[in-house]
């Protein structure tokens, strides 16, 4: 003999369903979510280190193009203004 279930009864059962298939649907989402992030942050350091690695590369080549140092670059002696170059300012 089955006893009948009250309107009440049928709808916390299936509450109760659905509370179960959200909650199986949330760690499939958060395995699924964690799995791009990873994927993502691979890509990324990927994409940095052939940066890094092309930056190098034309640092090599600058340096061999112009034997100047950066200290000799920025070394204020070099700037000075020889007495010929010097101009008046005039209104």
């Amino acid at each position: 003999m089955t006893i009948p279930m009250s309107e009440k009864e049928r709808m916390l059962t299936m509450l109760t369903e659905i509370y179960d298939q959200l909650e199986e649907l949330e760690s499939v989402l958060e395995a699924s979510f964690s799995d791009q992030r990873l994927q993502i942050t691979n890509d990324e350091k990927e994409k940095l280190t052939v940066t890094l690695h092309h930056l190098s590369d034309i640092e090599g080549r600058s340096a061999n193009m112009n034997p100047m140092s950066h200290e000799d670059i920025l070394n204020t002696n070099l700037a000075a203004v020889p007495a010929s170059l010097k101009l008046e300012l005039g209104f």
